[in-house]
């Protein structure tokens, strides 16, 4: 019972830390570095819970393959510092049976919504000047600067996935 609660509780923060990573990404066009460590720091308590089912080692290194990859998007300028810090964080948490589900569907819904940004903000003047909520001319007037918050799409692929990885079958 006490285990039970304690990855219940686990399964908590990676969600709020996830919503709260993509939340920061939309609103301030940044994720905060606090959110990939206690991502990564609540892996920790995670994996002592699930040890006998977790293959640790592969966990580790699809985290810091994923960090690294991403970090070579970033010396690109294709993705932003906090981006590349809340992927690698988050792919410790998905393991060699759900990093590729979950990068399918991030890649499926950050490229609806960057085309989307792409596709809107050729109206950027019209939207700017209508009566369109605030977040959404924030983020068709970053757009024209070819910014793109990923970290709503990576939010939206890791709680889709979260399920199977935080409580698998």
């Amino acid at each position: 019972m006490v285990l039970q609660l304690a990855s219940l509780a686990l399964g908590l923060v990676f969600c709020v830390a996830v919503i709260y990573g993509a939340i920061s990404d939309v609103t301030t066009y940044s994720i905060p570095n606090w959110v990939s460590w206690v991502l990564a720091g609540a892996f920790v308590p995670y994996a002592i819970l699930h040890w006998s089912n977790l293959p640790l080692i592969m966990h580790l290194v699809l985290g810091a393959a994923t960090f690294l990859i991403c970090a070579i998007f970033w010396k690109l300028k294709w993705l932003g510092g906090g981006d590349v810090k809340f992927l690698g964080a988050i792919s410790l948490w998905m393991g060699p049976h759900n990093i590729l589900p979950f990068f399918i569907l991030l890649s499926i819904v950050a490229g609806v919504f960057s085309l989307a940004l792409l596709w809107l903000r050729q109206w950027n003047d019209m939207i700017q000047a209508g009566s369109w909520p605030r977040l959404i001319k924030l983020m068709v007037a970053k757009a024209k600067d070819h910014a793109c918050p990923y970290g709503l799409p990576t939010a939206i692929a890791a709680l889709a996935v979260a399920p199977h990885v935080l409580w698998p079958a």
